[in-house]
C-alpha cells in the first residue's frame, strides 16, 4: 500500500512538473515580444480571421500564422499561467489544430515543436524568396507529401473556419480574463508552487 501510494504521489508530481514547464519559445516568435504564448494567440486570431481568407497565395503568411496557432495550443497544454482558460476553449483550439494540419497535410500525432520549427524555416525561406530551402524544411513525412508541394500547400489553405473561431475565441477569453482579473484566483497556486488542479481539488491552478 505504502508503495501504491508513493508511486501514485511521484507520478502526481511528474504531471504537475511537466505542466509547469512551458517550452522555450521558438526565436521567430519571440523576437521583439514580451510574451511569445499571448502574441502568438493574437497573431493566430488575426491571421485567420474572415476563415483564413487573407492568407490565400501568401505561403509565407501561412506558414508563420500555422506555426502561431500550434504554439498557441501547445502553451495551452503545457503553459500553466493558462490554468484559468476554461476547456471548452481549449478543445476549440485542439480542433482548430487539427484542422489545420489537415490542411497542410501534417501527421496528426506530430509533436507541436518539430512542426512549428519546419514552418519558420519554412517562412523565413520563402521571405528570402528560397523557395528550395523551404521545400527542404518541410520533409516528408513530417509534413506530406512534403518538399515542394507541401510549401504550395501553405499558400492554398483554403477556408479554415474552426481555425478562425477557435483562434478569435481563445483571444476573446485571454482579453476578458485581463479585464476581470481572472488571472488573479491562480497567482498564489504560483507563489506557493502547488497546483491545485492536479490532484483534483478544484480551483483554477496556476497561472498569472
Amino acid at each position: 500500500m505504502r508503495r501504491a501510494g508513493l508511486l501514485l504521489l511521484l507520478a502526481a508530481a511528474g504531471c504537475a512538473e511537466m505542466q509547469q514547464r512551458p517550452s522555450t519559445p521558438p526565436m521567430d516568435l519571440a523576437a521583439g515580444v514580451s510574451d511569445p504564448a499571448r502574441a502568438a494567440i493574437q497573431g493566430a486570431a488575426q491571421a485567420f480571421a474572415d476563415r483564413g481568407r487573407g492568407l490565400s497565395g501568401q505561403p509565407a503568411a501561412g506558414a508563420t500564422a500555422a506555426a502561431q496557432l500550434e504554439y498557441a495550443t501547445e502553451s495551452l497544454e503545457r503553459d500553466p499561467r493558462f490554468t484559468p482558460v476554461p476547456e471548452a476553449v481549449r478543445r476549440q483550439m485542439q480542433l482548430a489544430r487539427t484542422e489545420l494540419r489537415d490542411a497542410l497535410g501534417v501527421q496528426e500525432a506530430a509533436p507541436p515543436r518539430p512542426v512549428i520549427d519546419g514552418l519558420l524555416a519554412a517562412a523565413r525561406a520563402l521571405r528570402a524568396n528560397d523557395r528550395a530551402a523551404a521545400a527542404r524544411a518541410l520533409r516528408a513525412p513530417l509534413f506530406r507529401p512534403g518538399g515542394e508541394r507541401s510549401v504550395a500547400r501553405l499558400g492554398e489553405l483554403g477556408p479554415l473556419p474552426q481555425a478562425s473561431n477557435a483562434s478569435a475565441l481563445l483571444a476573446q477569453q485571454v482579453a476578458q480574463l485581463d479585464a476581470e482579473s481572472g488571472w488573479n484566483n491562480t497567482r498564489q497556486a504560483e507563489i506557493s508552487g502547488v497546483n491545485i488542479t492536479t490532484f483534483g481539488l478544484g480551483g483554477n491552478g496556476i497561472g498569472y
